[in-house]
């Protein structure tokens, strides 16, 4: 295996470095008149059989571009300047591999510029948007969205179509300036066709940030998809279903139509293939760590887009998700208390079903040219409904059977949500002084009934055997205002100055009332008074925040704030108990140094404990287990370092991101435990010191020029974190540290799209060591190796072939430890104009999927093995339709 992933590494740095030697051109551009350099221009090598895109670049702040590793058939430079007119030279690279043009001269545009019919550009960079002209990247027939933004510059999409825009995540994907749903990109991605397109847009989500506050690192991106002209009137639908072994089955259907001003789209989904979705994005799989269950999936949204006047947009998103879950687990749970081991090996069969639906709508008036008014409502309801069956066997270092319990639960719930983020914004003065105020809503009313039976069989004299059936219902009642008035100045041109004041309002009520069963009758009437509890939680929370922002350059900058907090909190529990009533005051100073490429941070944060964990009660969940509230629980405090690397150097087609975050606690809210020798735990939470957290996150990419029809990319990521935790047990205090990296890399070799080779792979590392207590250490070192290939031959065929190995060797016995999931997939084109689609799948041929865990927390280590979907074949026909004109 490992000879084979090495082979194919030096296969693509083969290829890589042999392009190396291909066409190079170089020049400095500048302007014709003052003879300065001109910054930012794009520089696009076309093919001169077809303009498609061969290679861009933008110029540097000296004027200066090279392209390297270009075609060695005749092409065209296209330089293009939004200042300036365009140059077109002619390059033949037969005749010289390494065209040095010198300096070049722009001539400045004129008011009445000729313009050139039939020539496009293919890219133009306006200030913070790149706009790529979509005939230039040719893309083959039937081809989607998605395969049109694989071909551009700086986009990745990965196997899961998640996308990322110069190593950023994008927020949305929008159609002619619209919203197209909201939050799931990939329904616009995976079926809308890439030869509908015209443009496409990419840049920065300041949507609302118009006072551009938010640093540029924390930006996301907007994909905008501008439609030909000829297609902005259209229907466009598909239809698939699928049926297959083991009575696997997949159905959906997709509906759009485009008119003017107007979009209506919807779609649908129903399958029971857990997801391993093949209909629309290949096979993705599951393995370790990779979910778990069996579940049968209804999905569906309707988008409708629609502009009442020149002024007023409305956009309204809803969604619906049925879901049901089986599963089967098996779990393996190591406690060392002292000399002793306690060992768990439980069971459970469970079975949970959920509906949710969610309607949000977005409505902005451009009132004037200065003052923008959004609303912005949101409706919620889920139901869920659970019945789960377990059983443990426990024992310990020197009892080889202490208890057997067998438990059954089942129970629904249903909750509704409404909230609203009400935003008026007006620019105040030409300068740049703006006022913003924002309302939020929130209101969240919930119920839940749930009846268990749990019965503890005990074999130690210590330990008593015991029954217990028991009701409850909880009733819970959120509601939450916010109010927050934001004033932004600027004061002199590098000084400004900002200015917020918020208030808050949270009121949490919550009933819970528990009956154990009458023996006589069955019914569960006995009220419990200590296991019942009436919560109500308000809390008022003022805060105003001043901060200033100096620009020293264009990319050096200093921001400093300090908000001051006043928080009162009421605390009612019982009524046969006192109330905790609590008044705060917090200075929490916030700091950002900006260097060029470089953000670091500070900021500091206040966490309250639950109104659970101050309750003055004790709660007896099981013979097993108990909790006891803590009404003297402290605030915890914390402080926040950040540090951030983000750079995209278009000439290179480099990316690189880097972000770490460490976090300093202090009054930690930790759960103090009792474990008796029999293994009955009693809990309660209480405060500490001497926590921290510690992430790093970074991920490099490179496209590589195209060069004999081969387009190859990298991708690298490297993710590390570091925990200083603390814990006591039987009053024996200790801290636990633990360190994870995992390091992946990811390779994709694309020949003339008629074949595509994807290999990867990724290592993970996890230590967890202990301080101040006698307690063994625990490291593992598990890996995946992946290989992904794409064949389009011969005509109107698609073979996907998905192969994945996983290994992970620190399991509990009798616990898998390897799995090869091997899948594929065959689609044929069929029918006129390709309207149909056939396509035979099997996902797991080698029947060796596996869902394993295997992680350690304070002093205890467990292992748990999911079950999962397995091998299955499932035939698939889908018919596209479309339907275009006025």
């Amino acid at each position: 295996m490992r000879r084979i992933y090495l082979l194919i590494l030096l296969t693509a740095f083969f290829i890589t470095a042999k392009a190396q030697n291909h066409g190079v051109v170089k020049a400095v551009l500048l302007d014709s008149l003052d003879k300065k350099p001109i910054p930012f221009a794009t520089i696009s090598v076309l093919k001169l059989r077809d303009s498609a895109l061969v290679s861009y670049t933008i110029t540097d702040k000296n004027g200066a571009f090279t392209l390297r590793n270009l075609h060695e058939e005749p092409s065209r430079l296209l330089i293009s300047h939004v200042a300036y007119q365009n140059l077109r030279i002619t390059l033949n690279f037969k005749k010289n591999p390494v065209i040095d043009l010198g300096n070049l001269y722009l001539s400045a545009k004129l008011l009445k510029e000729v313009i050139v019919k039939g020539e496009r550009v293919p890219v133009i960079i306006k200030k913070d948007t790149i706009e790529f002209d979509a005939e230039a990247f040719k893309t083959r027939p039937n081809a989607v969205v998605e395969d049109l933004l694989k071909k551009l510059p700086g986009v990745q999409i990965d196997l899961d179509g998640h996308i990322t825009v110069n190593g950023k995540d994008i927020s949305k994907i929008k159609v002619d300036g619209k919203d197209f749903f909201i939050n799931d990109p990939k329904i616009a991605t995976k079926n809308l066709d890439a030869d509908m397109i015209a443009k496409v847009q990419v840049y920065d989500d300041r949507e609302n940030d118009p006072d551009h506050l938010v640093p540029d690192y924390e930006v996301k991106k907007i994909i905008n998809l501008k439609f030909k002209k000829a297609f902005k009137k259209s229907i466009l639908s598909n239809v698939g279903a699928g049926a297959g072994t083991q009575d696997r089955y997949d159905a959906r259907g997709f509906f759009s139509k485009f008119q003017d001003d107007l979009q209506i789209s919807g779609n649908i989904n129903s399958n029971n293939l857990s997801g391993t979705d093949f209909v629309n994005s290949g096979v993705r799989m599951s393995g370790f760590g990779g979910g778990s269950g069996i579940s049968t999936m209804t999905i569906g949204s309707l988008n409708f887009n629609k502009n009442l006047g020149k002024k007023i947009k409305l956009n309204i998103n809803y969604e619906f998700n049925d879901n049901v879950t089986n599963n089967n687990s098996t779990s393996k749970r190591q406690q060392f208390i002292s000399d002793t081991t306690f060992n768990t090996f439980s069971t459970s069969i469970q079975h949970q079903s959920s509906n949710n639906q969610g309607m949000h709508i977005q409505t902005e008036w451009k009132i004037d040219s200065v003052t923008t008014l959004k609303f912005n409502p949101d409706l919620s309801y889920s139901y869920n409904s659970n019945q789960n069956t377990g059983s443990s066997i426990s024992s310990n270092t020197f009892v080889p059977l202490l208890n057997t319990a067998v438990n059954a639960d089942h129970g629904n719930s249903n909750s509704f949500q409404y909230q609203h983020n009400l935003n008026y914004y007006r620019r105040l003065t030409k300068d740049g002084a703006s006022l913003n105020i924002t309302n939020v809503l929130s209101v969240h009313p919930e119920n839940s009934h749930d009846i268990s039976a749990n019965d503890l069989l005990s074999y130690v004299a210590a330990l008593q055997s015991d029954t217990l059936r028991r009701s409850s219902k909880n009733t819970n009642r959120q509601t939450s205002v916010n109010l927050s008035v934001g004033y932004h100045l600027p004061i002199t041109k590098k000084l400004s100055a900002n200015f917020t004041v918020t208030g808050l309002h949270d009121r949490n009520a919550g009933d819970l009332l528990t009956y154990d069963q009458d023996p006589k009758t069955g019914l569960y009437t006995i009220y419990l008074q200590d296991q019942s509890s009436n919560l109500i939680r308000d809390q008022w929370q003022q805060t105003i925040q001043p901060e200033l922002k100096y620009d020293f350059t264009d990319k050096i900058s200093f921001k400093l704030g300090l908000a001051t907090q006043l928080q009162q909190i009421s605390n009612h529990f019982n009524s046969y108990t006192n109330d905790l009533n609590q008044h705060f005051v917090y200075l929490l100073p916030t700091a950002e140094l900006h260097l060029s490429k470089v953000n670091l941070s500070y900021s500091a944060d206040v966490r309250q404990p639950g109104i659970n964990d101050l309750q003055p009660i004790t709660i007896v969940y099981s013979p097993l287990f108990s909790f006891i509230g803590n009404p003297n629980l402290k605030p915890t405090r914390l402080q926040n370092f950040g540090i951030n690397y983000n750079n995209y150097i278009f000439q290179n087609q480099l990316y690189m991101n880097f972000s770490s975050v460490v976090t300093i606690e202090s009054n930690t809210v930790v759960r103090e435990r009792m474990v008796t020798a029999e293994g009955a735990e009693v809990t309660t939470p209480i405060n500490r010191n001497g926590r921290f957290t510690a992430s790093v996150n970074g991920n490099i990419g490179k496209t590589f020029k195209k060069q004999n029809k081969w387009q190859i990319s990298t991708q690298s990521y490297v993710n590390a974190i570091m925990g200083h935790n603390f814990f006591e047990v039987n009053q024996q205090s200790g801290y636990q540290n633990t360190k994870a990296l995992t390091l992946s890399e990811y390779f994709t070799a694309n020949w003339n799209d008629i074949f595509e080779l994807r290999p990867g792979y990724s290592i993970n590392t996890a230590i967890t060591k202990y301080q101040q207590v006698d307690y063994k250490s625990t490291s593992y070192t598990s890996q995946k190796a992946e290989l992904g290939v794409d064949l389009f031959l011969p005509q109107k065929f698609v073979w996907d072939i998905d192969y994945a190995y996983k290994y992970n060797p620190l399991v509990a016995p009798g616990f898998q430890k390897n799995s090869n999931i091997l899948s594929l997939s065959i689609t044929r084109r069929i029918q006129s104009k390709d309207k149909g689609e056939l396509r035979l799948s099997c996902y797991d041929l080698l029947n060796q999927s596996v869902s394993s865990y295997h992680y350690a927390s304070e002093n205890t280590v467990n292992d748990i093995q999911n079950q999962l979907l397995k091998r299955y074949f499932l035939l698939t026909y889908i018919y596209h339709f479309k339907s275009f004109g006025n």
